[in-house]
């Protein structure tokens, strides 16, 4: 079980209206808890988290990986196939 050390310290920064609705968003389509987890995750990472900086939605970067994938997939099988001999037994 893992030990949670309490958190005491307070870091305060404002934001536009525009700058708070794009977070909250952010934060939305991430899956995370709160805009507290989300900001904290994005500033202790070391950097952005993506889907601030782009348009696209976390399931449309799934859906193009795995459309990458079952490519790749289709490729191979191609490849197999054309090697196969083909049996007239069937």
């Amino acid at each position: 079980m893992p030990v949670y050390r309490p958190r005491t310290r307070l870091v305060n920064f404002r934001l536009s209206e525009d700058e708070y609705l794009t977070l909250k968003d952010t934060c939305a389509r991430s899956g995370a808890r709160s805009v507290s987890d989300y900001a904290r995750a994005a500033v202790l990472s070391g950097s952005p988290p993506a889907p601030a900086l782009s348009s696209s939605s976390p399931c449309s970067d799934r859906w193009e990986r795995l459309e990458t994938v079952v490519n790749q997939l289709e490729s191979r099988v191609i490849q197999l196939i054309e090697k196969e001999p083909v049996s007239s037994n069937g």
